[in-house]
């Protein structure tokens, strides 16, 4: 697990904010807010992207989604946007390549794992391995996550986030300046 925090300028916001100041308070916490929401979204598919990218994993995988969380701090101002990362084991099955028989087991993005198969139990399709010789007790495999991928999400996708912020809340700014001088076509 992995939290990380969004921090923007407030003298560079200011600057922005001096450029419509024409605005009413009203629209312009609209605007933050939808920026906010939009550099949700942005950086949240930027995160996914790289995480399937350097893990080498399959194409639009539900449980990767549920790996990136955004939470916008509820209120007024909702100033404060964190994002939660799950970056625990992953199961085998979701890897580029997948599963290979070997003899005795299995060998998975290069591992060899003894007394390893591939089975449904309780409904769900999954990489196990005997703990003894007896047909009980199973222990699930996993693929463990680098530490390293913390740092390429702070690295690649974070340095660029207040950016992101300014370039949604400047664009919403100028729509809705446009629309208050007269509609977006005049």
């Amino acid at each position: 697990m992995s939290l990380l925090y969004m921090h923007i300028d407030d003298d560079v916001l200011e600057r922005m904010l001096l450029q419509f100041s024409a605005l009413s308070d009203k629209a312009i916490r609209m605007a933050y807010h939808r920026a906010m929401k939009r550099t949700e979204i942005t950086i949240r598919k930027q995160a996914l992207n790289l995480m399937r990218e350097r893990l080498g994993l399959r194409p639009v995988q539900r449980s990767l989604k549920r790996r990136v969380q955004a939470y916008l701090k509820p209120g007024q101002d909702s100033a404060e946007l964190k994002f939660w990362f799950g970056l625990n084991d992953l199961d085998p099955l979701l890897f580029k390549g997948g599963v290979r028989k070997a003899a005795g087991g299995l060998m998975i993005r290069g591992t060899y794992h003894e007394q390893a198969f591939v089975a449904v139990i309780r409904g769900r399709r999954g990489v196990w391995r005997r703990k003894g010789k007896q047909r009980t007790p199973l222990e699930r495999i996993r693929v463990p996550i680098d530490d390293e991928m913390i740092v390429a999400l702070e690295d690649e996708v974070f340095l660029n986030l207040p950016d992101i912020f300014l370039r949604h809340f400047e664009t919403d700014l100028r729509g809705r300046s446009k629309l208050a001088a007269g509609g977006v076509n005049g």
